[in-house]
């Protein structure tokens, strides 16, 4: 099965009394997926969205109250509509079955007061898999890294609750896309995806308990964008054809609720 997606938690704590070494936290998700690919004159090619029920997880430790190293995934699977058009320019209304896997890891030191710097790196994973409606459809896999520097910053209601405010840039770099087309038996390619830049921005709120445990919720956007990919010809197929991947944008939204422990 292929994995696939988005984690955000709030777990900096420089500023509460006590501070808390390892912070696990598992969170259902909800992600409205969005994407759309353009034509050279920048005029819509298609667009794929839907919501995407997924999970996160992250694992974090406190080296000391000012600096704080996290792990974390998310995987999210489901179908979203496809409206485009086939390769003739005819519309074609479809369903895309959808897997986003993400694992990264960030670094963040408090630079102010309940002021945060960040960096992170993780790698995305996407399966798209374009289903057969009157049209034969296509299969993908696309891969990227993704490299983040940000800021984040706390507003404390009490010992117990804060908010966070989280806001960071993107960067995608050795991006590819496994292109499958077996389908009509014209082979396979493996294309490199355009590099280019997104932002992500996120806001937590989380409740702290006596007994270790805290709870909260997350609403983010992301927003990435992928270059024009280069033309390659297909191999392995009874033909081969040429195949290139439009410039695209994807802009994700969603919500995560928040449950962990500190140990």
């Amino acid at each position: 099965m292929k994995k696939s997606t988005i984690l955000f938690i709030l777990l900096s704590c420089n500023s509460t009394p006590t501070v808390a070494e390892l912070q696990l936290t598992l969170s259902p998700s909800l992600l409205y997926f969005d994407y759309t690919e353009f034509s050279t004159s920048d005029q819509i090619l298609n667009r794929e969205h839907g919501g995407l029920p997924g999970v996160t997880t992250k694992l974090s430790y406190s080296i000391n109250p000012d600096w704080l190293i996290s792990v974390y995934s998310s995987y999210y699977k489901g179908t979203v509509k496809y409206t485009g058009q086939t390769q003739k320019g005819i519309p074609h209304i479809t369903t895309t079955r959808t897997g986003l896997f993400r694992l990264g890891g960030r670094v963040e030191k408090n630079i102010f007061k309940n002021i945060h710097l960040f960096i992170g790196t993780q790698i995305h994973e996407w399966e798209r898999d374009i289903q057969d409606n009157n049209v034969i459809g296509i299969y993908e896999i696309y891969k990227w890294f993704e490299h983040s520097i940000g800021i984040s910053t706390e507003i404390f209601f009490s010992k117990e609750a804060l908010l966070n405010i989280e806001a960071s840039y993107l960067a995608t770099t050795n991006g590819t896309i496994d292109v499958d087309l077996s389908r009509v038996d014209f082979g396979s390619a493996r294309l490199d995806l355009g590099n280019d830049s997104g932002l992500n921005l996120n806001l937590s709120w989380k409740r702290a308990r006596e007994n270790g445990f805290y709870y909260g919720l997350s609403l983010f956007f992301e927003s990435r964008n992928f270059g024009r990919t280069n033309t390659k010809k297909t191999q392995g197929g009874s033909r081969m054809v040429f195949v290139t991947e439009p410039r695209s944008e994807m802009r994700n939204r969603g919500a995560t609720l928040n449950t962990g422990y500190y140990f």
